[in-house]
């Protein structure tokens, strides 16, 4: 309906758990309008269709949108692959928001950082596992970034949270981004959020 009767439409927010959006979806808003450049469709928490939203949706995202200025996505079927194939489509990005992507390793920041993110200006982490290293490397390759927000818990590192090896490694894991944020030149830039981080 939208595709049809709001052509002119340019900032879209659809988040549901029973109904994420899927690639058909995409496709059919992505064929009446293509003025979007707010796009929000992160798959809400717990989704009852968890995989729903992946990496074709992404390919989708940056084949009908490519001048996006603003993204957020995310999900359990979002891989490297198919961020790769949308921040290297949506190359005037200049935020981004990734919640619950399994890993953010500075594997996966260096790749992102090849393919494009050359405009971005602020990146959110929600619930997404993400390495200092990782943040160390937006920081220092995307030259106009000025706000990194990390919002994590220790369930999103582990799989069995209430242990205490998982408590503790999650302790070390907060102290090492603690670091972080009093670097010179990060220490404006990088906030984080936790479950006991002060």
């Amino acid at each position: 309906m939208a595709s049809c009767y709001c052509r002119n439409l340019q900032t879209l927010t659809y988040r549901s758990s029973s109904d994420p959006v899927g690639q058909e979806v995409l496709w059919a808003l992505g064929a009446g309008c293509r003025n979007i450049s707010r796009l929000q469709v992160t798959p809400a928490h717990p989704s009852q269709q968890p995989t729903r939203f992946g990496n074709r949706c992404l390919q989708t995202i940056g084949r009908c949108w490519p001048r996006l200025i603003s993204l957020s996505v995310g999900g359990a079927g979002c891989s490297t692959q198919g961020l790769v194939a949308v921040v290297s489509s949506c190359t005037h990005l200049q935020v981004l928001e990734l919640e619950r992507i399994t890993d953010l390793s500075l594997q996966v920041a260096t790749e992102l950082c090849k393919a494009g993110l050359k405009s971005l200006q602020m990146l959110v982490l929600t619930h997404t596992p993400v390495s200092g290293q990782a943040i160390l490397h937006f920081h220092s390759v995307c030259s106009d970034i000025r706000s990194i927000l990390v919002d994590i818990s220790v369930s999103d590192y582990f799989e069995e949270p209430d242990t205490q090896e998982a408590k503790h490694l999650f302790g070390e894991i907060l102290s090492t981004l603690k670091v972080l944020q009093t670097r010179p030149g990060l220490c404006d830039v990088l906030q984080v959020k936790a479950d006991g981080f002060s």
